[in-house]
């Protein structure tokens, strides 16, 4: 069986946890497209891509956490969430950013590239 180097799989992992950031704001960029939509098949379906969505964050995030540490792969998570969430809200929705939240981004980010630093 392939056995992965400590730093390649320092790689998996931190990959894993960028594909649970992207698909988080991929469910909630779902969930948001739909929040004003009937509740009717097509909702549905979209929902339950959603959902889809979310699980498979999850699944990254969990597989990540085999060798990650929660304390700093869950503000990791988070950072990058709301960083990469308000990029989203405002490219495809057309959500109004304003500098103090363009502000906040940029510590969040910091503050995610201070927690990992080795």
């Amino acid at each position: 069986m392939f056995r992965c180097g400590r730093d390649a799989q320092s790689k998996v992992n931190y990959i894993l946890l960028s594909a649970a950031v992207v698909l988080n704001v991929a469910a909630y960029a779902v969930f948001r497209s739909i929040a004003h939509r009937p509740h009717d098949s097509t909702w549905l379906l979209l929902f339950t891509v959603g959902l889809a969505l979310g699980a498979t964050n999850l699944f990254c995030f969990t597989s990540a956490l085999r060798q990650l540490s929660l304390a700093v792969a869950y503000p990791v998570f988070s950072g990058a969430t709301i960083a990469l969430m308000v990029a989203t809200a405002a490219l495809l929705f057309g959500e109004r950013v304003t500098y103090t939240m363009l502000a906040g981004s940029v510590v969040i980010v910091l503050g995610v590239y201070l927690l990992t630093r080795q």
